[in-house]
Protein backbone atom coordinates (compact mmCIF):
# COMPACT_ATOMS: atom_id res chain seq x y z
CA UNK A 1 0.00 0.00 0.00
CA UNK A 2 1.40 3.41 -0.94
CA UNK A 3 1.98 6.06 1.54
CA UNK A 4 -0.65 8.40 -0.03
CA UNK A 5 -3.12 5.21 0.25
CA UNK A 6 -2.16 4.73 3.97
CA UNK A 7 -3.03 8.60 4.60
CA UNK A 8 -6.19 8.67 2.75
CA UNK A 9 -7.58 5.15 4.89
CA UNK A 10 -6.52 6.77 7.94
CA UNK A 11 -8.47 9.89 7.41
CA UNK A 12 -11.43 7.66 6.57
CA UNK A 13 -10.95 5.79 9.46
CA UNK A 14 -10.91 9.10 11.79
CA UNK A 15 -14.33 10.27 10.05
CA UNK A 16 -16.29 7.34 10.52
CA UNK A 17 -15.62 7.59 14.08
CA UNK A 18 -16.58 11.53 13.83
CA UNK A 19 -19.80 10.67 11.51
CA UNK A 20 -23.08 8.74 11.45
CA UNK A 21 -22.43 5.39 9.27
CA UNK A 22 -24.40 6.70 6.79
CA UNK A 23 -21.76 9.78 6.38
CA UNK A 24 -18.56 7.66 6.80
CA UNK A 25 -15.75 6.32 4.42
CA UNK A 26 -16.70 2.64 3.96
CA UNK A 27 -16.20 -0.10 2.06
CA UNK A 28 -16.65 -0.40 -1.75
CA UNK A 29 -20.08 -2.15 -2.63
CA UNK A 30 -19.40 -4.85 -5.03
CA UNK A 31 -21.99 -6.23 -7.99
CA UNK A 32 -20.75 -9.22 -10.03
CA UNK A 33 -22.95 -9.90 -12.99
CA UNK A 34 -22.17 -13.44 -14.78
CA UNK A 35 -23.67 -13.71 -18.37
CA UNK A 36 -24.00 -16.77 -18.90
CA UNK A 37 -22.83 -18.28 -22.46
CA UNK A 38 -22.02 -14.80 -23.64
CA UNK A 39 -19.75 -14.77 -26.52
CA UNK A 40 -16.93 -12.69 -27.46
CA UNK A 41 -19.46 -11.17 -30.22
CA UNK A 42 -22.69 -10.75 -28.44
CA UNK A 43 -22.21 -7.41 -27.45
CA UNK A 44 -23.16 -3.96 -29.04
CA UNK A 45 -19.23 -2.95 -29.02
CA UNK A 46 -18.53 -5.93 -30.80
CA UNK A 47 -21.11 -5.98 -32.94
CA UNK A 48 -23.67 -3.03 -34.04
CA UNK A 49 -26.07 -5.55 -34.39
CA UNK A 50 -26.66 -6.01 -30.46
CA UNK A 51 -28.21 -3.63 -27.84
CA UNK A 52 -25.97 -3.81 -24.75
CA UNK A 53 -26.32 0.32 -24.40
CA UNK A 54 -25.93 -0.12 -20.83
CA UNK A 55 -22.83 -2.38 -20.80
CA UNK A 56 -21.10 -0.17 -22.96
CA UNK A 57 -21.48 2.52 -20.84
CA UNK A 58 -20.23 0.90 -17.92
CA UNK A 59 -17.29 0.53 -20.49
CA UNK A 60 -17.11 3.69 -21.21
CA UNK A 61 -17.23 4.58 -17.18
CA UNK A 62 -14.67 1.83 -16.18
CA UNK A 63 -12.13 -0.27 -17.96
CA UNK A 64 -12.84 -3.15 -20.66
CA UNK A 65 -10.61 -5.88 -20.10
CA UNK A 66 -9.15 -7.44 -23.55
CA UNK A 67 -7.56 -10.71 -21.85
CA UNK A 68 -9.82 -11.80 -19.15
CA UNK A 69 -10.06 -15.40 -19.36
CA UNK A 70 -12.79 -18.22 -17.46
CA UNK A 71 -12.84 -21.77 -18.20
CA UNK A 72 -14.59 -23.46 -21.02
CA UNK A 73 -17.53 -24.46 -19.26
CA UNK A 74 -20.04 -22.43 -16.44
CA UNK A 75 -19.60 -24.93 -13.76
CA UNK A 76 -15.89 -24.63 -13.62
CA UNK A 77 -15.79 -21.06 -13.74
CA UNK A 78 -18.55 -20.17 -11.02
CA UNK A 79 -16.07 -22.85 -8.72
CA UNK A 80 -12.98 -20.56 -9.86
CA UNK A 81 -14.49 -17.27 -8.89
CA UNK A 82 -16.09 -18.30 -5.83
CA UNK A 83 -12.89 -20.56 -4.63
CA UNK A 84 -10.21 -18.65 -5.75
CA UNK A 85 -8.87 -21.84 -6.76
CA UNK A 86 -8.12 -23.32 -10.66
CA UNK A 87 -10.94 -25.67 -10.74
CA UNK A 88 -9.28 -28.87 -12.15
CA UNK A 89 -7.39 -28.86 -8.60
CA UNK A 90 -10.34 -30.12 -6.91
CA UNK A 91 -12.48 -32.29 -9.71
CA UNK A 92 -13.94 -29.85 -11.47
CA UNK A 93 -12.83 -30.04 -15.30
CA UNK A 94 -15.01 -28.75 -18.06
CA UNK A 95 -15.47 -32.53 -20.30
CA UNK A 96 -17.14 -33.54 -16.88
CA UNK A 97 -21.06 -34.82 -17.77
CA UNK A 98 -23.31 -32.59 -16.72
CA UNK A 99 -25.42 -34.85 -15.49
CA UNK A 100 -22.45 -35.36 -12.94
CA UNK A 101 -21.85 -31.47 -12.44
CA UNK A 102 -25.37 -31.59 -10.92
CA UNK A 103 -24.17 -33.42 -7.63
CA UNK A 104 -20.96 -31.36 -8.00
CA UNK A 105 -19.56 -29.24 -5.01
CA UNK A 106 -16.66 -27.37 -4.06
CA UNK A 107 -15.03 -28.99 -1.55
CA UNK A 108 -16.37 -27.97 1.69
CA UNK A 109 -13.26 -26.74 3.55
CA UNK A 110 -12.79 -23.90 1.20
CA UNK A 111 -13.81 -20.63 2.11
CA UNK A 112 -15.39 -19.00 -0.78
CA UNK A 113 -15.76 -15.31 -1.38
CA UNK A 114 -18.75 -14.24 0.38
CA UNK A 115 -17.61 -16.03 3.01
CA UNK A 116 -14.11 -13.88 3.39
CA UNK A 117 -16.63 -10.81 2.73
CA UNK A 118 -19.05 -11.29 5.27
CA UNK A 119 -16.12 -11.25 7.47
CA UNK A 120 -15.05 -8.02 6.16
CA UNK A 121 -18.74 -6.60 7.14
CA UNK A 122 -20.56 -7.23 3.77
CA UNK A 123 -23.91 -8.32 3.22
CA UNK A 124 -24.23 -11.39 0.75
CA UNK A 125 -26.95 -12.10 -1.80
CA UNK A 126 -27.18 -14.40 -4.74
CA UNK A 127 -29.33 -13.94 -7.42
CA UNK A 128 -29.63 -16.65 -10.38
CA UNK A 129 -27.54 -19.71 -10.97
CA UNK A 130 -25.79 -21.74 -8.28
CA UNK A 131 -24.16 -24.64 -9.36
CA UNK A 132 -21.74 -25.59 -6.84
CA UNK A 133 -23.72 -28.48 -4.38
CA UNK A 134 -26.68 -29.20 -3.32
CA UNK A 135 -27.09 -32.83 -2.12
CA UNK A 136 -26.87 -31.16 1.45
CA UNK A 137 -27.88 -27.94 3.48
CA UNK A 138 -24.21 -27.24 4.09
CA UNK A 139 -23.49 -27.10 0.48
CA UNK A 140 -26.33 -24.56 -0.36
CA UNK A 141 -25.43 -21.22 -1.17
CA UNK A 142 -26.74 -19.88 2.36
CA UNK A 143 -24.13 -22.25 3.82
CA UNK A 144 -21.39 -21.21 1.96
CA UNK A 145 -21.62 -17.56 2.68
CA UNK A 146 -24.91 -15.77 0.79
CA UNK A 147 -27.21 -14.38 3.62
CA UNK A 148 -29.76 -14.69 0.53
CA UNK A 149 -30.41 -16.62 -2.47
CA UNK A 150 -33.13 -16.91 -5.24
CA UNK A 151 -32.95 -18.62 -7.82
CA UNK A 152 -31.65 -22.05 -9.33
CA UNK A 153 -29.14 -25.47 -7.61
CA UNK A 154 -28.57 -26.95 -11.02
CA UNK A 155 -26.62 -25.62 -14.38
CA UNK A 156 -29.25 -26.56 -16.83
CA UNK A 157 -33.22 -26.06 -17.31
CA UNK A 158 -35.31 -27.10 -20.33
CA UNK A 159 -37.21 -23.50 -20.62
CA UNK A 160 -36.64 -20.26 -19.30
CA UNK A 161 -40.26 -20.16 -18.27
CA UNK A 162 -40.72 -23.42 -16.72
CA UNK A 163 -37.70 -24.33 -14.51
CA UNK A 164 -37.42 -27.74 -14.77
CA UNK A 165 -33.90 -29.34 -15.01
CA UNK A 166 -33.52 -31.68 -18.12
CA UNK A 167 -34.87 -34.67 -15.95
CA UNK A 168 -37.99 -32.92 -15.32
CA UNK A 169 -37.12 -31.92 -11.86
CA UNK A 170 -38.37 -28.31 -10.78
CA UNK A 171 -35.55 -26.19 -9.26
CA UNK A 172 -36.44 -22.60 -8.40
CA UNK A 173 -36.13 -21.55 -4.56
CA UNK A 174 -35.93 -18.89 -2.19
CA UNK A 175 -33.35 -19.28 0.03
CA UNK A 176 -34.05 -22.61 1.38
CA UNK A 177 -37.31 -23.59 0.04
CA UNK A 178 -38.72 -24.15 -3.47
CA UNK A 179 -40.79 -21.41 -4.82
CA UNK A 180 -43.33 -22.35 -6.92
CA UNK A 181 -44.29 -19.10 -8.21
CA UNK A 182 -41.81 -18.45 -10.44
CA UNK A 183 -42.92 -21.21 -12.54
CA UNK A 184 -44.37 -19.72 -15.97
CA UNK A 185 -42.24 -16.66 -15.50
CA UNK A 186 -39.10 -15.12 -17.50
CA UNK A 187 -36.06 -16.40 -15.63
CA UNK A 188 -34.21 -13.11 -16.78
CA UNK A 189 -37.10 -10.82 -15.85
CA UNK A 190 -37.27 -13.18 -12.04
CA UNK A 191 -33.55 -12.46 -11.81
CA UNK A 192 -33.76 -8.57 -12.87
CA UNK A 193 -36.63 -7.68 -10.51
CA UNK A 194 -34.74 -9.80 -7.39
CA UNK A 195 -31.43 -7.86 -8.29
CA UNK A 196 -33.75 -4.54 -7.96
CA UNK A 197 -35.59 -5.76 -4.95
CA UNK A 198 -32.18 -6.77 -3.07
CA UNK A 199 -30.54 -3.78 -3.78
CA UNK A 200 -33.89 -1.46 -2.63
CA UNK A 201 -33.61 -3.15 0.35
CA UNK A 202 -30.41 -3.53 1.54
CA UNK A 203 -29.07 -1.59 4.42
CA UNK A 204 -26.56 1.30 3.24
CA UNK A 205 -24.93 1.83 6.32
CA UNK A 206 -22.82 -1.53 5.77
CA UNK A 207 -20.99 -2.48 2.24
CA UNK A 208 -22.76 -5.65 0.29
CA UNK A 209 -22.10 -7.86 -1.99
CA UNK A 210 -24.19 -8.93 -5.19
CA UNK A 211 -23.63 -11.67 -6.96
CA UNK A 212 -26.18 -11.56 -10.03
CA UNK A 213 -25.46 -15.05 -11.77
CA UNK A 214 -27.70 -14.46 -15.14
CA UNK A 215 -28.85 -17.29 -16.89
CA UNK A 216 -29.41 -15.49 -19.58
CA UNK A 217 -27.52 -16.93 -22.59
CA UNK A 218 -28.05 -20.20 -22.13
CA UNK A 219 -29.49 -22.79 -23.96
CA UNK A 220 -32.75 -23.31 -24.88
CA UNK A 221 -32.87 -19.81 -26.24
CA UNK A 222 -36.19 -18.46 -25.42
CA UNK A 223 -37.46 -14.87 -24.87
CA UNK A 224 -40.04 -12.96 -24.64
CA UNK A 225 -41.59 -11.46 -27.80
CA UNK A 226 -41.77 -7.58 -26.70
CA UNK A 227 -37.90 -7.78 -26.69
CA UNK A 228 -37.67 -9.41 -29.76
CA UNK A 229 -40.06 -6.52 -31.42
CA UNK A 230 -38.42 -3.53 -28.99
CA UNK A 231 -34.90 -3.69 -29.43
CA UNK A 232 -33.95 -6.26 -32.28
CA UNK A 233 -36.49 -5.93 -34.94
CA UNK A 234 -33.80 -4.83 -37.15
CA UNK A 235 -32.17 -8.35 -37.40
CA UNK A 236 -33.17 -10.55 -39.95
CA UNK A 237 -31.46 -13.89 -39.20
CA UNK A 238 -33.77 -15.26 -36.70
CA UNK A 239 -31.13 -17.31 -34.42
CA UNK A 240 -29.30 -13.89 -33.90
CA UNK A 241 -32.60 -11.40 -32.94
CA UNK A 242 -33.31 -14.36 -30.62
CA UNK A 243 -29.46 -13.73 -29.27
CA UNK A 244 -29.94 -9.88 -29.41
CA UNK A 245 -33.35 -9.91 -27.33
CA UNK A 246 -32.15 -12.51 -24.40
CA UNK A 247 -29.22 -10.13 -23.95
CA UNK A 248 -30.87 -6.91 -24.70
CA UNK A 249 -33.06 -8.31 -21.79
CA UNK A 250 -30.19 -8.72 -19.19
CA UNK A 251 -28.89 -5.20 -20.51
CA UNK A 252 -32.09 -3.88 -19.00
CA UNK A 253 -31.97 -4.82 -16.27
CA UNK A 254 -28.25 -3.98 -15.49
CA UNK A 255 -29.58 -0.79 -16.67
CA UNK A 256 -32.07 -0.75 -13.87
CA UNK A 257 -29.52 -1.94 -11.30
CA UNK A 258 -27.63 1.39 -11.92
CA UNK A 259 -30.23 3.54 -11.87
CA UNK A 260 -31.10 1.73 -8.15
CA UNK A 261 -27.90 2.09 -7.05
CA UNK A 262 -27.72 6.12 -7.89
CA UNK A 263 -30.94 6.74 -6.35
CA UNK A 264 -29.56 4.91 -3.61
CA UNK A 265 -26.44 7.69 -3.43
CA UNK A 266 -23.96 4.63 -3.54
CA UNK A 267 -23.32 4.41 -7.20
CA UNK A 268 -19.66 5.70 -7.17
CA UNK A 269 -18.90 3.60 -4.27
CA UNK A 270 -19.80 0.70 -5.79
CA UNK A 271 -17.77 -1.82 -7.86
CA UNK A 272 -19.23 -3.45 -10.93
CA UNK A 273 -17.86 -6.55 -12.52
CA UNK A 274 -19.93 -7.88 -15.65
CA UNK A 275 -18.44 -10.58 -17.49
CA UNK A 276 -19.40 -13.57 -19.69
CA UNK A 277 -19.17 -17.48 -17.82
CA UNK A 278 -17.46 -18.95 -21.03
CA UNK A 279 -17.76 -18.58 -24.85
CA UNK A 280 -20.66 -18.48 -26.30
CA UNK A 281 -22.38 -22.18 -28.07
CA UNK A 282 -22.28 -20.99 -31.75
CA UNK A 283 -22.82 -23.82 -33.44
CA UNK A 284 -26.26 -24.23 -30.97
CA UNK A 285 -27.95 -21.03 -30.93
CA UNK A 286 -27.03 -17.24 -32.29
CA UNK A 287 -24.37 -16.02 -30.38
CA UNK A 288 -21.05 -15.80 -31.61
CA UNK A 289 -17.38 -15.60 -30.77
CA UNK A 290 -15.95 -14.21 -33.82
CA UNK A 291 -12.91 -13.57 -35.03
CA UNK A 292 -11.73 -16.26 -32.10
CA UNK A 293 -11.83 -19.66 -32.52
CA UNK A 294 -14.28 -21.80 -30.98
CA UNK A 295 -17.30 -22.13 -28.94
CA UNK A 296 -18.10 -23.17 -25.36
CA UNK A 297 -16.51 -26.62 -24.22
CA UNK A 298 -12.95 -25.80 -26.09
CA UNK A 299 -10.18 -24.34 -24.73
CA UNK A 300 -9.26 -22.13 -27.62
CA UNK A 301 -10.04 -18.65 -27.57
CA UNK A 302 -13.80 -18.31 -28.64
CA UNK A 303 -14.39 -20.53 -25.62
CA UNK A 304 -12.46 -19.41 -22.69
CA UNK A 305 -11.67 -15.89 -23.52
CA UNK A 306 -14.30 -13.66 -21.32
CA UNK A 307 -15.69 -10.26 -22.06
CA UNK A 308 -15.48 -8.19 -19.20
CA UNK A 309 -16.12 -4.96 -18.46
CA UNK A 310 -14.84 -3.48 -14.56
CA UNK A 311 -16.07 -0.13 -13.18
CA UNK A 312 -14.83 0.71 -9.64
CA UNK A 313 -13.72 3.97 -7.54
CA UNK A 314 -10.67 4.62 -8.06
CA UNK A 315 -9.41 3.88 -11.30
CA UNK A 316 -7.11 6.16 -12.42
CA UNK A 317 -8.01 5.83 -16.12
CA UNK A 318 -11.44 4.97 -17.58
CA UNK A 319 -13.17 4.02 -20.77
CA UNK A 320 -9.69 2.55 -22.02
CA UNK A 321 -8.81 -1.24 -22.53
CA UNK A 322 -6.73 -2.82 -20.08
CA UNK A 323 -4.61 -5.84 -21.82
CA UNK A 324 -2.64 -7.54 -18.58
CA UNK A 325 -3.43 -11.24 -18.06
CA UNK A 326 -6.32 -11.76 -15.46
CA UNK A 327 -7.92 -15.32 -14.86
CA UNK A 328 -11.50 -16.24 -13.11
CA UNK A 329 -9.11 -17.65 -10.02
CA UNK A 330 -7.83 -13.62 -9.54
CA UNK A 331 -11.21 -12.14 -8.90
CA UNK A 332 -11.29 -13.51 -5.47
CA UNK A 333 -7.98 -11.81 -3.86
CA UNK A 334 -8.67 -8.75 -6.24
CA UNK A 335 -12.60 -8.13 -4.58
CA UNK A 336 -10.53 -8.37 -1.29
CA UNK A 337 -8.07 -5.92 -2.57
CA UNK A 338 -10.51 -3.54 -3.23
CA UNK A 339 -12.57 -4.04 0.21
CA UNK A 340 -8.81 -3.90 2.11
CA UNK A 341 -8.95 -7.46 3.53
CA UNK A 342 -6.39 -9.62 4.20
CA UNK A 343 -5.17 -12.07 1.14
CA UNK A 344 -5.94 -15.91 1.79
CA UNK A 345 -3.09 -18.11 1.60
CA UNK A 346 -4.99 -21.28 0.20
CA UNK A 347 -5.38 -19.73 -3.45
CA UNK A 348 -3.88 -20.15 -6.61
CA UNK A 349 -5.27 -16.08 -7.88
CA UNK A 350 -3.45 -12.98 -7.27
CA UNK A 351 -4.52 -9.13 -6.22
CA UNK A 352 -4.33 -7.46 -9.21
CA UNK A 353 -6.02 -4.94 -7.90
CA UNK A 354 -3.23 -2.38 -7.63
CA UNK A 355 -2.50 -2.80 -11.73
CA UNK A 356 -6.11 -2.29 -12.66
CA UNK A 357 -6.44 1.00 -10.11
CA UNK A 358 -3.32 2.59 -11.90
CA UNK A 359 -3.87 0.94 -15.59
CA UNK A 360 -0.45 -0.75 -15.12
CA UNK A 361 0.47 -4.13 -16.67
CA UNK A 362 -0.53 -7.23 -15.56
CA UNK A 363 1.41 -9.15 -12.24
CA UNK A 364 0.30 -12.32 -14.12
CA UNK A 365 1.90 -13.32 -16.86
CA UNK A 366 1.45 -17.06 -16.95
CA UNK A 367 -1.71 -18.97 -16.11
CA UNK A 368 -3.45 -23.02 -16.85
CA UNK A 369 -6.32 -23.12 -19.31
CA UNK A 370 -7.53 -26.15 -18.34
CA UNK A 371 -6.44 -29.33 -17.56
CA UNK A 372 -8.76 -32.49 -18.85
CA UNK A 373 -7.46 -36.02 -18.33
CA UNK A 374 -10.66 -37.34 -17.63
CA UNK A 375 -12.52 -37.93 -21.23
CA UNK A 376 -11.80 -38.46 -24.89
CA UNK A 377 -10.45 -35.10 -25.79
CA UNK A 378 -7.40 -35.40 -22.88
CA UNK A 379 -6.19 -31.91 -23.61
CA UNK A 380 -4.89 -29.42 -21.98
CA UNK A 381 -3.36 -25.42 -22.49
CA UNK A 382 -0.72 -23.32 -20.66
CA UNK A 383 -0.24 -19.56 -21.00
CA UNK A 384 3.25 -18.08 -20.98
CA UNK A 385 3.22 -14.18 -22.13
CA UNK A 386 1.94 -14.18 -25.34
CA UNK A 387 2.11 -17.42 -25.94
CA UNK A 388 -0.19 -20.44 -25.67
CA UNK A 389 0.72 -23.93 -25.88
CA UNK A 390 -2.15 -26.51 -26.30
CA UNK A 391 -1.66 -30.90 -25.91
CA UNK A 392 -4.49 -32.60 -27.72
CA UNK A 393 -7.60 -31.28 -29.89
CA UNK A 394 -8.43 -28.15 -27.94
CA UNK A 395 -12.05 -29.47 -28.17
CA UNK A 396 -14.30 -31.36 -30.56
CA UNK A 397 -13.65 -30.75 -34.71
CA UNK A 398 -17.10 -29.34 -35.06
CA UNK A 399 -16.81 -26.96 -32.02
CA UNK A 400 -12.73 -26.16 -32.95
CA UNK A 401 -13.39 -23.72 -35.93
CA UNK A 402 -14.41 -20.34 -36.80
CA UNK A 403 -17.83 -19.43 -36.88
CA UNK A 404 -18.70 -15.80 -38.26
CA UNK A 405 -21.80 -13.70 -37.88
CA UNK A 406 -24.31 -14.52 -40.62
CA UNK A 407 -23.66 -10.85 -42.04
CA UNK A 408 -20.28 -11.94 -42.94
CA UNK A 409 -21.00 -15.83 -43.43
CA UNK A 410 -20.90 -15.11 -47.39
CA UNK A 411 -17.04 -13.21 -46.99
CA UNK A 412 -15.97 -15.94 -44.61
CA UNK A 413 -17.43 -18.97 -45.64
CA UNK A 414 -17.39 -21.60 -42.35
CA UNK A 415 -14.78 -19.02 -40.96
CA UNK A 416 -12.24 -21.13 -43.37
CA UNK A 417 -12.63 -24.25 -41.71
CA UNK A 418 -10.68 -27.10 -42.49
CA UNK A 419 -11.65 -29.93 -40.39
CA UNK A 420 -8.69 -32.53 -41.94
CA UNK A 421 -6.31 -30.37 -39.46
CA UNK A 422 -7.99 -30.85 -36.46
CA UNK A 423 -5.54 -33.73 -34.71
CA UNK A 424 -3.76 -34.17 -31.65
CA UNK A 425 -0.92 -32.53 -32.61
CA UNK A 426 0.08 -29.71 -30.17
CA UNK A 427 -0.31 -25.89 -30.87
CA UNK A 428 1.75 -23.17 -30.15
CA UNK A 429 0.47 -19.89 -30.96
CA UNK A 430 1.84 -16.47 -30.11
CA UNK A 431 -1.47 -14.32 -29.28
CA UNK A 432 -0.21 -11.15 -29.94
CA UNK A 433 0.16 -11.55 -33.46
CA UNK A 434 -2.48 -14.41 -33.96
CA UNK A 435 -5.47 -13.92 -31.71
CA UNK A 436 -7.35 -15.72 -33.85
CA UNK A 437 -5.59 -19.03 -33.76
CA UNK A 438 -4.81 -19.67 -37.10
CA UNK A 439 -0.68 -20.19 -37.25
CA UNK A 440 0.42 -23.38 -35.34
CA UNK A 441 4.45 -22.56 -34.96
CA UNK A 442 4.95 -25.37 -32.62
CA UNK A 443 7.04 -26.79 -35.38
CA UNK A 444 8.87 -23.60 -35.83
CA UNK A 445 12.50 -24.41 -34.84
CA UNK A 446 12.95 -20.64 -34.03
CA UNK A 447 10.37 -21.39 -31.01
CA UNK A 448 12.56 -24.40 -29.80
CA UNK A 449 13.95 -22.49 -26.32
CA UNK A 450 10.43 -20.98 -25.44
CA UNK A 451 8.91 -24.80 -25.79
CA UNK A 452 11.52 -25.85 -23.44
CA UNK A 453 11.14 -23.19 -20.45
CA UNK A 454 7.26 -23.55 -21.25
CA UNK A 455 7.15 -27.43 -20.95
CA UNK A 456 9.57 -26.53 -17.16
CA UNK A 457 6.61 -23.96 -15.71
CA UNK A 458 3.86 -26.49 -17.03
CA UNK A 459 5.77 -29.30 -14.72
CA UNK A 460 6.00 -26.88 -11.98
CA UNK A 461 2.37 -26.69 -11.64
CA UNK A 462 1.87 -29.61 -12.52
CA UNK A 463 4.07 -31.91 -10.28
CA UNK A 464 5.57 -29.24 -7.97
CA UNK A 465 8.98 -28.78 -6.84
CA UNK A 466 10.68 -27.62 -3.29
CA UNK A 467 10.97 -24.01 -3.61
CA UNK A 468 8.64 -23.87 -7.06
CA UNK A 469 4.80 -23.72 -7.32
CA UNK A 470 2.41 -25.55 -5.30
CA UNK A 471 1.80 -28.86 -7.57
CA UNK A 472 -1.84 -28.74 -8.91
CA UNK A 473 -1.24 -32.05 -9.84
CA UNK A 474 -2.16 -35.20 -9.30
CA UNK A 475 -5.93 -33.62 -9.64
CA UNK A 476 -8.27 -34.28 -6.27
CA UNK A 477 -10.76 -36.73 -6.14
CA UNK A 478 -13.95 -36.07 -7.89
CA UNK A 479 -16.44 -34.16 -5.26
CA UNK A 480 -19.33 -36.56 -6.46
CA UNK A 481 -22.01 -38.48 -4.19
CA UNK A 482 -23.10 -42.18 -5.90
CA UNK A 483 -26.87 -41.57 -6.11
CA UNK A 484 -29.14 -43.44 -6.54
CA UNK A 485 -32.20 -43.19 -9.41
CA UNK A 486 -34.90 -40.77 -8.12
CA UNK A 487 -32.54 -39.80 -5.00
CA UNK A 488 -32.99 -36.20 -6.02
CA UNK A 489 -36.38 -35.83 -6.44
CA UNK A 490 -38.73 -35.03 -3.76
CA UNK A 491 -42.27 -36.29 -3.33
CA UNK A 492 -43.70 -32.90 -5.05
CA UNK A 493 -41.57 -33.45 -8.19
CA UNK A 494 -39.13 -31.06 -6.90
CA UNK A 495 -35.32 -30.90 -6.58
CA UNK A 496 -34.15 -33.03 -3.31
CA UNK A 497 -31.65 -31.85 -1.22
CA UNK A 498 -30.79 -34.03 1.75
CA UNK A 499 -30.00 -37.23 0.09
CA UNK A 500 -25.55 -36.78 0.65
CA UNK A 501 -23.56 -36.36 3.40
CA UNK A 502 -19.84 -35.17 2.61
CA UNK A 503 -16.77 -37.13 4.53
CA UNK A 504 -16.13 -34.29 7.12
CA UNK A 505 -18.92 -31.71 6.42
CA UNK A 506 -21.01 -31.48 9.90
CA UNK A 507 -24.27 -29.17 8.19
CA UNK A 508 -27.40 -29.10 9.25
CA UNK A 509 -29.59 -31.90 9.19
CA UNK A 510 -32.44 -28.99 8.47
CA UNK A 511 -33.97 -29.74 5.60
CA UNK A 512 -35.54 -27.01 3.09
CA UNK A 513 -39.31 -27.67 2.55
CA UNK A 514 -41.70 -26.86 -0.46
CA UNK A 515 -43.58 -24.10 -0.33
CA UNK A 516 -46.68 -22.52 -2.64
Amino acid sequence: MTRTLKHILAACLLLMTLLPSSMGCQKPNIVLILLQEAGWGDFESHDPIMRTPNIKKLREEGLFLSQSYVQPMCGPTIAALMSGRYPHTFGCMEGKGMTELTKFWVNETFTLLPQELKTLGYSTHLVGKWHLGFCHPGLMPQARGFDTFYGQMLGGHKSQYYHNSTDGIYDFWEGRNIDWTAEGHYKTDLYNARALKVLNETDSSKPFFLFLSHYVGHKPFEVPQHYRDTFCSHVTNEKRKTQCAMFAAADQGIGQIVQALKDKGVYDNTVILTMSDNGGPALEGGSVNWPLRGTKQTIFEGGTRSYTVFKAPGLTATNVTWSGLIHAIDWLPTLLGIAEGPQPNYIHGHDLWPNLQRNEPSARNEFIYAVNDFDRRKHSAFRYKQWKLIKGRGGSAAKSGWFPPFQLYNQYPFGGLDKTKFTNESKLYNLDTDPSERNNTYSDPNNAALLVTMEAKIKEYLVGEPGAKEGLYPLQPFAFYPVSSGDNVDQTGALATCFCQPPGLAGSTDCPTTTN
